[in-house]
């Protein structure tokens, strides 16, 4: 059984590896925002945007990162998503690690 589980856990590294170097945690937020001009269209509910942000937490306090574009916005995307794909595998690998040393407990 712990030949299966170390097959498995090597599965899961090769699969992490490669995916590290665009990692992003965070959260990307995606904003439409009127301006200060009296007569601009956006008063009629046309609103300017989409505005790109990325909104970190570090050491309990928020932090807002402007991207300037749609295609750093979907790189950002990207980014997150390779992070919550990791998170996933890395419980599923702490998950295997904690069989295996149980099974070494008996």
């Amino acid at each position: 059984m712990s030949k299966n589980l170390n097959l498995k856990r090597q599965k899961i590294l090769r699969e992490i590896l490669p995916s590290l170097k665009d990692v992003i945690r965070g959260s990307l937020m995606k904003y439409y925002l009127p301006c200060g001009k009296a007569y601009c269209r956006c008063k009629k509910g046309f609103l300017h945007g989409p505005y790109y942000y990325l909104q970190v937490k570090t050491k309990g306090k928020n932090k807002m990162y402007y991207l300037s574009g749609a295609e750093m916005g979907k790189k950002a995307k990207e980014g997150i998503a390779r992070y919550n794909k990791l998170w996933s595998l890395l419980c599923k690998i702490s998950e295997i690690n904690i069989r295996i040393l149980r099974e070494k407990r008996k």
